[in-house]
């Protein structure tokens, strides 16, 4: 039997279960968007057409929604690194003992519903939770802080969600450079900082764009933070289909930001790639 014939055998089942689950389903969020809103019950009026969706969405409040959260991603994205970096370099010094609580510390809430993660979030930033609390009994405040319902609090609650995946793909990075460069650098008389700046930091760029990436998609549908611990200026494209969906009923246009919010998502994917690939190209000539 031919070779070829036999590899196309076994990727049937994968290309079948993204045809099932991830094509199918978006031509059918295509098609629901360009349909018209029921006018009493439904989810929406059959057999019509109509572009009414889209030009709702490109008004100037369905922009400021889109534009809030490019830049809640790229804010979210941007901390998220900083901070996982640091942890990296930290749980790398740790000894193996400490190193294994910090990585149960920081997988152990990703075994619990993101739900309870949010709702614990709000009991601990809250007016009278524990963080407002020991700030008020050590004098360094008088009145608690507004931690939730804020861009605050959004931003806290994504974050927390997204740097523990961050945290152990750099640390990984990190373990898997060649400590004889580092240790060459140091006896050439490089200063710690010099190392990290010059062979370190480097090294992780590859990781770091990947990471970025990752982070940009997953937050570019950012839903439980603004929805939870953010206010109504926060609203995402994620929290504006839901609102649309489960709160009006218009479902129509509830896919119609599916789409353009999936369409910005496949944008930054693979926007890099591309301009890497033309700089590459224009280098080559």
């Amino acid at each position: 039997m031919n070779k070829k014939f036999i590899s196309y055998i076994f990727i049937i089942p994968a290309v079948s279960l993204i045809i099932l689950t991830i094509i199918t389903p978006l031509f059918l969020m295509i098609r629901v968007s360009f349909l018209k809103p029921p006018e009493g019950t439904g989810f929406y009026i059959p057999d019509t057409f109509s572009f009414q969706n889209y030009q709702s969405v490109f008004d100037t409040y369905g922009i400021s929604i889109i534009i809030n959260t490019i830049i809640f991603a790229f804010e979210v994205s941007f901390f998220s690194i900083l901070l996982g970096f640091a942890f990296a370099i930290i749980m790398q010094k740790l000894t193996y003992l400490w190193r294994i609580i910090f990585i149960i510390s920081l997988l152990l809430p990703k075994f619990i519903s993101p739900l309870i993660v949010i709702f614990g979030l709000q009991r601990l930033l809250g007016g009278h939770g524990i963080v407002n609390q020991t700030l008020i009994t050590m004098h360094l405040i008088n009145e608690p802080l507004d931690l939730i319902r804020n861009h605050f609090g959004a931003l806290i609650a994504e974050i927390y969600l997204t740097i523990p995946f961050i945290t152990l793909f750099l640390f990984f990075r990190l373990n898997s450079i060649d400590k004889e460069n580092l240790n060459a650098a140091t006896g050439l008389g490089a200063s710690n900082y010099q190392v990290f700046r010059k062979i370190t930091l480097p090294m992780c760029y590859p990781a770091i764009f990947i990471i970025w990436q990752l982070t940009i998609a997953w937050n570019l549908g950012s839903f439980l933070g603004p929805l939870f611990l953010g206010n109504p200026s926060n609203t995402t494209m994620s929290c504006e289909v839901y609102h649309q969906a489960f709160e009006i009923g218009n479902w129509p246009l509830a896919a119609t930001w599916s789409v353009l919010m999936a369409a910005i998502i496949m944008t930054f994917l693979y926007l890099p790639k591309l301009t890497i690939s033309f700089m590459f190209k224009e280098n080559s000539k």
